[in-house]
């Protein structure tokens, strides 16, 4: 690890810079640790909700003609006032995106970003440029003892372009940040990042699930080793236990899971204790309700809506973002006043389907792999129009991976009561859809 000294000039020379070029993010930054110590945390969250409905119903058509039916003189009084707005979905966001936008949205306030539609209907968001979400993800680190001046390793999906790596070298020096791309995952690009990574002894390895896992074992495979960081962070997908394992190994470091998207990046993360997922309350609001969007008690596992509390440009308000999961009546001891939801196990749009109409969800199958997936690396599961499902997985190398494929077979026919017809195939890779790799593709219509 570096030493004291150059921690400090490090910190010194970002807390400079933050100051004089990034003097929002600097502001946001204090004023998230002061949010921290509001007393009553819900206060705060019930506080902004209320205030982003408002905005939302003066600045936006979508949501003006969304809440006319609850009367001109309709305010959220109470938690069953709120209740009361109707959910959007999707489909909303996909149809109505102009609709969406406040009247002063623009390329200075804003940023339009879009999903790849792996998991669903592709959509696209503005991001309010005026609130800076890293500043969350500061928060985060902060848990893990990882300073955000602290020199950072990532694995993206995709090759960085130069420009791009000259202006992130100037922004963040003398911090080092140093990137490899999983299109790029060969013997000499893993071995000139792993001396990398040896003499610069990054505090943090981030990326998206399924690259640092493929990091991790392309490392198994060639019996190679990286200087342990104080953390490994993934994103962008569920991630399996025996997944989070197998880097906590061969990386030598916790893995932290965290829960966002494309519409809102950071919902909620993992302190050290990993008691479940800290949801940050005072930036979005997370509820978990039933089929007809009625709240559901803690333990229970049914549909994720989302309130983001800090998008004045693109208001989502009981946004029903497509996962499912539950909150937990449990505290965590770290501390840390904000609630705790488990770790998002699959997305409810997407689930197998049988002839009858029998529903399958990806959170169940995400929970029975768990129990069997030792000798197997990767699943995914392709339906096709005729109904019948290519159970694809990639076997560990010198394993036997027989017995493992026989009893998830054996589980997957009982679930799906014989109805349809479940072929394993061996494969080198599995499929990616846009960016990333479903548990399930659907080709149903």
């Amino acid at each position: 690890m570096e030493k004291p000294t150059t921690w400090s000039f490090k910190k010194l020379v970002f807390d400079i810079k933050t100051k004089i070029l990034r003097p929002g993010i600097f502001k946001s930054h204090l004023k998230a640790k002061q949010d921290l110590r509001y007393k009553k945390i819900d206060k705060l969250n019930f506080k902004r909700r209320k205030r982003i409905v408002k905005h939302a119903y003066k600045n936006t058509s979508y949501y003006h003609k969304k809440y006319e039916a609850l009367g001109s003189d309709f305010r959220i009084r109470s938690e069953k006032d709120f209740l009361k707005l109707p959910p959007v979905t999707r489909d909303d966001l996909a149809n109505n995106f102009e609709r969406l936008k406040v009247k002063n949205a623009n390329s200075r306030n804003s940023r339009k970003v879009s999903s790849s539609g792996s998991t669903g209907r592709p959509i696209s968001v503005l991001h309010d440029m005026r609130f800076p979400y890293t500043v969350l993800q500061w928060r985060i680190l902060s848990w893990w003892g990882v300073r955000p001046y602290q020199n950072q390793a990532y694995i993206y999906r995709y090759k960085r372009p130069f420009f791009k790596k000259i202006s992130n070298t100037w922004l963040w020096w003398p911090t080092k940040r140093i990137f490899l791309s999983g299109a790029e995952m060969d013997l000499k690009s893993v071995n000139k990042f792993v001396k990398k990574i040896n003499r610069l002894k990054p505090e943090l390895l981030q990326g998206y699930v399924d690259v640092v896992y493929e990091f991790a074992l392309f490392l198994m495979d060639n019996d190679l080793r990286i200087h342990p960081p104080k953390m490994v962070w993934v994103t962008s997908a569920p991630l399996f236990e025996n997944q989070r394992k197998v880097m906590e190994k061969v990386f030598g470091a916790p893995v932290c899971d965290q829960y966002g998207n494309t519409e809102v990046f950071t919902i909620a993360a993992e302190c050290p204790r990993q008691n479940g997922l800290h949801i940050m309350h005072d930036s979005v609001h997370v509820e978990v309700v039933d089929n007809d969007n009625n709240p559901v008690p803690k333990g229970i596992i049914g549909k994720i809506l989302i309130t983001d509390l800090r998008n004045k440009i693109f208001p989502l308000i009981r946004y029903e973002i497509g996962d499912r999961g539950k909150l937990l009546k449990t505290t965590c001891g770290c501390n840390i006043p904000l609630p705790l939801m488990e770790n998002v196990r699959g997305r409810q749009s997407v689930m197998l389907r049988t002839p009858s109409g029998l529903t399958i969800r990806g959170e169940h199958l995400t929970i029975l792999f768990e129990k069997y997936l030792h000798n197997i690396r990767e699943i995914q599961l392709i339906q096709k129009e005729d109904y019948s499902v290519d159970f694809c997985y990639v076997s560990k190398p010198k394993t036997d991976e027989k017995k493992e494929v026989e009893l998830i077979l054996g589980h997957l026919k009982t679930k799906t009561r014989n109805e349809i017809i479940i072929q394993p195939k061996c494969v080198d890779v599995v499929e990616k859809k846009g960016q990333k790799k479903p548990l399930i593709i659907s080709h149903l219509k």
